[in-house]
Parts: structure tokens; C-alpha cells; sequence
């Protein structure tokens, strides 16, 4: 097993380090102070669960990212390549899962909250309707 070039010059990596490095580190300070700031928001508790483990996967996908495109050599380090874009592969498909799971919450807590205005709206007809005195 060769060690990885992790030099700022050409390597066989599929694109430079000194290029997406800082780019990783930008987006990686970017996700995690979303990921910080859900701690804050107003938001029903099971919407920010969801939203905390899907920011959390993508920091970690996200140095595994930038290993994947400028660390792995695909003609020398083929075994790393390979697994480093499986993982990557593996790890956005638990981001779109998650993001899935975060739509059909959405209608879960959309459907109880138009069930609770609707019972809402409904009550206050009632009692008036009750109350009012009657043709007799």
C-alpha cells in the first residue's frame, strides 16, 4: 500500500489538493454552523432530529469527499479509490433517505396541525350555534 501524494503539486488524483481542500474546509465550516443553528430554532423536535443527523452525515462525507478527489490515486491506490466512492456513494444515499424521512415528517405534522385548525374552527360554530336563542 503506497502512501498518498499530499503534496501541492500534480498528483494522479482527479483533481488538486490545493484546489478542493479549501473548498472542503469552506463547506464543511458552512454545514456545520447550519447544523449549529438548529440547535437554536423554533422547530418541533423531530424536524430538528432529522435535520441534525442529515447535517452530521454530510460533515462526514464531506472530508471523505475531498480525500475521494484529490488524496486517491485511481492508478495507484485503486482499492482506496474505490472504497473512498463507495462510501460516498453510500453516504448520500443516507442524505437523500434522511431528506425523504424529513418530507413525509412534513406531512405528518402538516396534516395534525390542519386536523387540530380544522377541530379549532369547528368548536367555536358549535358552541354559538348552541347558545343562540331559538325560534320558540
Amino acid at each position: 500500500m503506497s502512501t498518498p501524494d499530499l503534496t501541492i503539486g500534480v498528483s494522479g488524483a482527479l483533481a488538486p489538493l490545493w484546489i478542493v481542500a479549501p473548498l472542503g474546509v469552506v463547506t464543511l465550516l458552512v454545514v456545520s454552523g447550519h447544523v449549529l443553528s438548529l440547535w437554536k430554532a423554533e422547530m418541533p423536535a423531530s424536524r430538528r432530529r432529522i435535520r441534525i443527523a442529515n447535517g452530521l452525515l454530510m460533515m462526514l462525507s464531506i472530508p471523505l469527499g475531498v480525500y475521494a478527489m484529490a488524496v486517491a490515486d485511481p492508478a495507484v491506490q485503486k482499492r482506496e479509490f474505490l472504497l473512498s466512492w463507495m462510501m460516498i456513494v453510500g453516504m448520500v444515499t443516507l442524505v437523500l433517505a434522511l431528506a425523504a424521512g424529513d418530507i413525509l415528517n412534513n406531512w405528518r405534522l402538516y396534516f395534525a396541525e390542519r386536523r387540530r385548525l380544522t377541530r379549532e374552527m369547528r368548536e367555536p360554530a358549535g358552541r354559538e350555534a348552541a347558545d343562540a336563542p331559538g325560534p320558540c
